[in-house]
């Protein structure tokens, strides 16, 4: 899914698949950062796909990244992450969590051959968009043993009597030991069929799901930076889709300004700028009638657009030093004193 091409002087150029591999290039060439190094960045990432709905060819990925602590602690704070993210959005989701390690000892408890173990997890991630009969079918023409498609609904009890002795297991069960701690169990979920098709993973790994395809996902890779030829570096981080965020929000959070303001004839646009300025300056966000309509106009404009609060500036509100803000879901009124805009807050 690289998407790769030649420039004009006949080179092989590729375009950034993620922000995990730049990163690790970055550790790798800095062996003297100070661990634990973490970052977030948020930035275009390119995918050689089919385009379809909520899959693009562009698309921007926010990211988080911890360098150089190899403690489950490090992999609860990305669950914690996106557990916030999933709270603070009202996003209707779970985290899925698996580990690479598990998944490897339980495929040879299921007949898969330790070398056909890439191929297997690469059928396996598929699960979700091509479902369970034709991952079957691409298993059977590798020639590898399908039983593991029948066992993937076990839970982590289930899977520990199966395969004890699994580092894989000891990890994912610290791990839930701290989402218990901390009171995230409504969020996190155990996935026995969960790979992530990126080989770079070694340890525990990470997705979240909600309406349609995952919104984000992640894990451990400890071995990627020395890959690029630094030192054995611990990470593990997490990565988020933006646009498939803004998709399931944009309904109902699809304007973020708070008020909005007009003047009640354009004599009075320039007091109505300067109020919004002043709204801004405290924090809050304000949108201005930029069209110059009627009042009845701007009220319509304001409903369409879902702002909860309209200001209407005029010589009334000029003379007396106060204006009324009208909450449109309720009809209420509240007045304000120009020197007083901090009690624009407590209406919001």
């Amino acid at each position: 899914e690289i998407y790769y091409f030649k420039d004009k002087a006949d080179r092989d150029i590729g375009l950034r698949f993620d922000l995990t591999v730049p990163l690790a290039r970055v550790v790798s060439s800095n062996p003297n950062l100070k661990k634990p190094f973490k970052r977030y960045q948020i930035a275009q990432v390119w995918r050689y796909d089919r385009p379809q709905a909520k899959r693009w060819r562009e698309f921007t990925q926010a990211d988080v990244d911890i360098v150089g602590a190899s403690s489950i602690a490090a992999d609860f704070e990305c669950i914690a992450i996106a557990a916030e993210v999933l709270k603070r959005l009202e996003i209707k989701g779970k985290i899925k969590v698996n580990n690479k390690k598990l998944l490897e000892d339980f495929s040879v408890y299921c007949g898969v051959k330790k070398e056909q173990a890439k191929d297997c997890f690469r059928s396996l991630d598929k699960l979700d968009k091509i479902g369970n009969r034709e991952v079957e079918k691409e298993l059977k023409e590798k020639k590898i043993n399908s039983k593991i498609l029948s066992e993937l609904s076990g839970n982590l009890s289930q899977v520990e009597k199966k395969i004890p002795s699994s580092i894989g297991v000891k990890e994912m069960k610290e791990l839930f030991e701290l989402v218990k701690e901390n009171k995230l169990e409504k969020f996190v979920e155990f996935d026995l069929s969960l790979s992530r098709g990126l080989e770079y993973y070694t340890g525990n790994v990470f997705e979240v799901v909600s309406d349609g395809p995952s919104i984000g996902g992640g894990g451990r890779y400890d071995e990627l930076i020395s890959d690029f030829g630094g030192q054995k570096t611990p990470a593990v981080g997490i990565s988020f889709g933006i646009e498939r965020i803004l998709d399931l929000v944009k309904d109902d959070k699809e304007n973020l300004s708070g008020f909005f303001v007009a003047g009640v004839s354009k004599e009075f646009f320039s007091n109505a700028v300067f109020l919004a300025q002043k709204m801004r300056e405290i924090g809050l966000n304000v949108e201005v009638d930029l069209m110059e309509r009627n009042i009845s106009k701007n009220m319509d404009y304001a409903n369409f657009k879902k702002i909860p609060f309209v200001v209407f500036m005029g010589e009334n509100e000029i003379k007396a030093k106060k204006f009324k803000v009208k909450n449109l879901k309720t009809g209420k009124e509240t007045q304000i004193s120009f020197d007083r805009l901090e009690e624009l807050k407590k209406l919001i």
